[in-house]
This record gives structure tokens, sequence and C-alpha cells, in this order.
């Protein structure tokens, strides 16, 4: 098994779409927007503000703004998603549960997402709550949100840059999109693995050192190049 501390690597995960199956945002649309009426059109325009940011068309902080006030969720709604997004871990991320518990000192979720979903979602994998990093929501009286913590760096462009930058060691970044490359493309990663097994951003394929269908490929890549001596 590979062994993340006897290299001193530090490894960046992305959250949705790679550590789980789906977006968050759009696993909380199906419930807060069960009853509109206009249901279908909403939440495919919140897929649609998804791919654009993560294909790097327009900026993840307007695209993360305008699905949240699309989403007129509340704290039910995401007790509600915080189930099913259980229920849906990547496949590959639950056969390698065992990695997870070895390597969690050098084991990092830095997403856009939020905090008060990944946090539930990832204890049984053993990673501190000091290394997830991502946005907080923030509700009025009634538990509906309202809006973000706009003091996260994570709910600006180029946050996950600013959170990497305070991660000693070398890093390498796990994910599916065009924030996760970044991280590589502004020198805060030395590999950048575009993790295609829930999706396959082909746009990003260029981008990539290394194009990973599951966890385990991804860990054998790695594994590779440091038993190689890079």
């Amino acid at each position: 098994m590979l062994n993340l501390e006897k290299y001193n690597i530090q490894l960046l995960i992305d959250f949705d779409s790679t550590f789980i199956k789906e977006e968050s945002l759009e696993i909380i649309s199906e419930f807060s927007l069960k009853d509109s009426q206009n249901s279908d059109k909403i939440i495919n325009k919140i897929k649609e503000l998804t791919s654009l940011a993560m294909n790097g068309k327009i900026s993840f902080s307007e695209a993360l703004i305008a699905r949240i006030q699309l989403l007129k969720a509340n704290k039910e709604h995401i007790a509600l998603a915080i189930q099913k997004i259980k229920s849906g871990i990547s496949n590959s991320f639950i056969k390698n549960k065992d990695f997870f518990h070895k390597n969690h000192k050098n084991c990092y979720i830095i997403s856009g997402g939020f905090l008060q979903i990944i946090k539930p979602v990832i204890q049984e994998f053993n990673i501190s709550e000091k290394n997830i990093f991502a946005n907080e929501l923030i509700f009025n009286k009634q538990g509906y949100i309202t809006s973000i913590n706009k003091n996260n760096p994570l709910s600006k462009d180029l946050g996950k840059i600013t959170i990497s930058k305070k991660i000693e060691g070398e890093k390498i970044i796990i994910g599916d999109g065009y924030t996760d490359y970044e991280i590589k493309k502004h020198g805060f990663a030395s590999k950048f693995i575009q993790y295609t097994e829930n999706i396959n951003r082909e746009e990003l394929n260029i981008n990539a050192d290394f194009i990973s269908k599951d966890l385990h490929e991804a860990l054998f890549y790695i594994n590779g190049i440091y038993q190689n001596g890079k």
C-alpha cells in the first residue's frame, strides 16, 4: 500500500464528482426544488452553471453564488442531501478505505462544496477535520440558506490555490475540475490527476499529468512515480 508519509506527499482531493459520485448542490436541489413548478428548468440551470465553472468557462465564485440563489434550500433539505450523498460515495473510494485510515494525516479534502455536508460524509474515512477545507453555508432564523461565509478563501476565485499554499510538502491533486487543475497550473502541486470515475471533462485531458478512471489507478500511478525515483 502506498505510504504518503514516507515520501512526504500531501494528497489533495476534490469532493464533488470525485470523492462522491455527484455534485452536492445538484443533490440538494432535488429536495429543495421538488415541489417547484419550474424544478426541471432550475435544476438544469444549476447543472449548466456547474459545468461551466468546472470547465473553466466562467468564474467559480460567480457560479457558486448563482447556484445558491437558485437552490432556495433549508437545513431539512441539507439533512436529506447528506443521507443520499453518504450512499453515493465513489465506489473506488469505498474499496480503498484502508488507505485513508493509514494515510489520514497526509490526505486533505479541498472543495468548493460545503463543510456542513462534507464533514459527516467523510467521518468513516478517518480524515482529520483540520484537513478539510470547504465553504460554509449561512442560514437565517427560519433555517434557510441565505449566503456563504465570504471571508472563506474557497468562496472566491483561485480559492483552492490560497489553501494549497499553506500545506507543506510535495502536493498531488486528484480532482475532476478546472479549479483542481489550477493548483498545478499555478505551481502549488507537482501533479494533477484528472479523476474520471464519475465524469470525464474532456477539455481538461490535455492538462492532466495522468487521467485516472478510479482511485486505485491513481494510487498505483503515484506509487510508481516514487518507487522509480521520480
